[in-house]
């Protein structure tokens, strides 16, 4: 590193991240949280260090002793966990940010709430629970059925629907069992608190958009699978809409952006779309995650995380490149029951399918695996393009049909 480029302050950045930095003639500093650190990506950065990205005051102060030593170019992250402090230290430091505390809005979706109670298009009914013994309180006031999910929740975590009384019992143990951290990810994801709101029938979607001094642009709309669990376990770009409703979901989402306060860099959005319009779900100030990324670009030719990085580093966006395909899919590999991998095969014969563009396992033999209640559960994923959104789903399902994972008793 010479330190004559300029410097771009990550916080837990991935590895395709710092590249993408460096090939923008950037030089990263990287603040990391302990429990996802990788040692092998400080070669890559000017510097690198440790800290724990929920403590936003620490986090500041951290970056107001390194912006002496490195000077910023600007700051960013799209990792869920590191956004309200990626934008805090944007504020103190008087580089670009997302806005004046959008993030920190959209990270609680009690406050998001909060904000758009009483708005025409954006209000709806919803109740805090703070512990199990609230959950039949805020089913008078939110109805049956009802959504029960964390308020700072990330990868579908802990969402439980409930369709009657009948159901109040699970959801308490449900919950009971979030608030004492049971799960994985408790240390960067802790849960305190529930939000509460209606079951919203209809199809999911999400809005991937990039702002630019409160103007906002639709990068693409994308169509969202998922399980009961409510887990993603799929993705089609573009969206098999029709230009009127692609226009009505683009439009309640830049709506709902300018009401929440997002000025600069990316948004992921996510709505319902049924009988009664198109329902807000939720928001972050960061790119989709499941790399969707990627495929945006394959029918776009533009990168959002390129993107992002350019723009809260005061460069100019970066030219697109042709696209690939005229739509994409992604689709997820699921366990078929609670068990160790002993093995997987079909790999090659899913890649020879034609469109499909990789298959990728993110879990190896002797790996235990169980039902999917969360992203993290799922073992991999296959990406496939077509002429058509339907065509490249089709590809994709085909060449998933072909992987077969082979559990024995754990």
């Amino acid at each position: 590193m010479t330190g004559s480029q300029p410097v771009l302050l990550l916080l837990s950045a991935r590895r395709r991240v710092i590249v993408k930095a460096r090939e923008l003639g950037l030089d990263a500093v990287h603040i990391e949280a302990p429990t996802m650190s990788e040692p092998e990506l400080r070669e890559l950065c000017r510097y690198s260090t440790l800290a724990d990205l929920l403590d936003v005051t620490g986090v500041v102060r951290l970056a107001r002793s390194l912006y002496e030593r490195f000077g910023f170019a600007g700051v960013t992250s799209n990792h869920e966990p590191a956004c309200v402090a990626a934008e805090a230290i944007a504020l103190d430091l008087g580089l670009r940010a997302p806005g004046s505390g959008p993030a920190v809005l959209l990270r609680d979706k009690i406050a998001m709430r909060t904000r758009l109670a009483g708005h025409d298009q954006l209000g709806s009914a919803w109740a805090e629970i703070s512990g199990p013994d609230d959950i039949r309180a805020a089913a008078q006031v939110v109805g049956y059925p009802m959504i029960v999910k964390p308020s700072r929740g990330s990868a579908s975590l802990g969402v439980v629907r409930v369709d009657g009384p009948g159901d109040l019992d699970a959801a308490a143990d449900r919950v009971r069992g979030m608030l004492r951290n049971e799960h994985r990810y408790h240390e960067l994801l802790p849960v305190t608190r529930f939000l509460a709101e209606p079951f919203v029938e209809g199809t999911e979607y999400s809005v991937e958009s990039f702002s630019r001094n409160g103007c906002h642009e639709a990068q693409a709309v994308v169509r969202k699978i998922t399980e009961a669990s409510f887990v993603e376990v799929g993705h089609i770009t573009p969206a098999p809409l029709d230009s009127a409703t692609v226009a009505a979901v683009v439009s309640r989402v830049f709506t709902f952006l300018d009401v929440v306060g997002l000025k600069e860099g990316p948004a992921h959005t996510e709505v319902i779309v049924g009988r009664s319009g198109v329902h807000i779900v939720e928001s972050h100030t960061r790119t989709g995650g499941d790399e969707i990324f990627e495929l945006v670009q394959l029918v776009s030719g533009r990168d959002p995380e390129l993107e992002m990085l350019a723009h809260f580093a005061g460069l100019d966006i970066p030219g697109r490149r042709a696209p690939v395909a005229a739509a994409v899919a992604k689709i997820y590999l699921v366990a078929p029951s609670a068990g160790r991998i002993r093995d997987v095969e079909g790999i090659e014969d899913a890649l020879a399918v034609p469109g499909v563009r990789s298959v990728a396992l993110s879990v190896s033999p002797g790996d235990r695996v169980g039902p999917v209640t969360a992203s993290w559960d799922r073992l991999g994923a296959i990406v496939a393009t077509g002429d058509t959104p339907e065509g490249a789903w089709q590809t994709a399902l085909r060449a998933r049909n072909l992987v077969k994972v082979h559990l024995e008793e754990a």
